[in-house]
Order: structure tokens, then C-alpha cells, then sequence
């Protein structure tokens, strides 16, 4: 067991079942590192929140909501979550690993692509924002970085919809989302999203 001020997040670290291997991403609030199940020996991506701000009680409220917005969609084309907790007072989420490459990347490295081939990758995505609506879970980032190309060994590419990090459960509760709030990336922003994260809807994502 670590101590309850050990981070645990590096290179060699390990906690519970787990043994983390390297950082694959890093954002302003949270980081993801390639990892193992020691026991199912299965590698498994764990997303953990920034020390910096397991203090702040937003930050914290958006990561746990996170974890419930996938958890409730539960689709193909949406990364899976596997467990939620805290470790030495950061949370963390355990998600499927996915080996490949984000849309913008592709996008970036291969140029315009045909119509065809974009049909083949976002009819997926739009089934799967599709879902999330149904179950009431509002993205407000939808971009081609949240959009990830997973290689499968039968499937080729397999799109799936990442980071929920600031969507919205649309069921009458809003969270702490000031209504002057600016969420998301102005170049995929619908122009209510402007006006602040409170007056996103599902043709908000749709516009995106």
C-alpha cells in the first residue's frame, strides 16, 4: 500500500492492481497514463486529476461527472469506463486502453480525405452523441482531438468519442456552470455556447 501523500501517477509507480507504465496525455486538469491490471494483465488507461487541483471542488465535481456521463452511455463508439476512486487524495478514472491515433492527428497526416471516408468515421460518432442524448448527456467539446481512431486486430479503425471532462448531465441539474462561463474550443463552438455552458443543448453538440 502507498502512504496517503504518496502520488502514486509516474513511471514504475503502482497502487492497488495497478502498475503505471508512462504518461500518454496531459491536459490543464488532469493527466493519462498507460497502465496494467496486475491481475488481468490487461492494460487499462487511468486518468487522474492534477494534485493541483484535488483541492478544488469544481474541478473535482466535473471529473466525478465525467465518470458518470460514460458510465451512463455505455455505446460502441464511446470510450468504456471501468472504475472510479481516489488514491492519495486524487481521483482517478480507469478506462479502456486504445492504441492509435485522434482525428485531428489523421486529419493533420493524411490530408483531406473523401467523403466516403469521413462518412465511415462519423456516422459512428454521430450514433454514439446520438446515445449520449439519450441519456441525457450533453458533450459541449466535440472536436476532431476528442475523436480517437482506435486500431482493432478485426475491426480496422473503431472512432471513439473521448472527454467528457465538461459535459453536462441534462437532467435539471446544472452543476456549478455559471451561466457566464465559456466552455469548449471557440472554433467548434455553437454560438450559444458563447453566451456560456448553461445554454448548451443537444444541437449544440450537433453543430459541433
Amino acid at each position: 500500500m502507498i502512504a496517503p501523500d504518496q502520488d502514486p501517477f509516474f513511471p514504475g509507480g503502482s497502487f492497488g492492481p495497478y502498475d503505471i507504465h508512462e504518461r500518454i496525455g496531459e491536459g490543464g486538469m488532469a493527466s493519462v497514463w498507460r497502465a496494467t491490471h496486475r491481475g488481468l494483465r490487461k492494460p487499462v488507461a487511468i486518468k487522474a486529476l492534477r494534485l493541483e487541483q484535488a483541492q478544488n471542488a469544481r474541478a473535482r465535481e466535473r471529473f466525478l461527472r465525467e465518470g458518470e456521463a460514460i458510465s451512463r452511455i455505455r455505446h460502441a463508439h464511446v470510450v468504456e469506463v471501468n472504475d472510479l476512486g481516489v488514491v492519495a487524495d486524487t481521483l482517478y478514472l480507469v478506462m479502456e486502453y486504445l492504441e492509435g491515433e485522434d482525428l485531428r492527428s489523421f486529419l493533420t497526416r493524411s490530408g483531406p480525405v473523401s467523403p466516403a471516408t469521413l462518412a465511415d468515421l462519423l456516422v459512428p460518432v454521430c450514433a454514439a452523441v446520438a446515445a449520449a442524448h439519450d441519456e441525457s448527456v450533453i458533450h459541449r467539446d466535440l472536436k476532431p482531438a476528442n475523436i480517437f481512431l482506435a486500431h482493432t486486430r478485426d475491426r480496422g479503425l473503431v472512432p471513439k468519442v473521448l472527454d467528457f471532462g465538461i459535459s453536462r448531465l441534462d437532467d435539471g441539474s446544472q452543476g456549478h456552470t455559471a451561466a457566464s462561463t465559456l466552455l469548449g474550443t471557440p472554433r467548434y463552438m455553437a454560438p450559444e455556447m458563447v453566451r456560456g455552458g448553461r445554454f448548451a443543448d443537444a444541437r449544440s453538440d450537433q453543430y459541433s
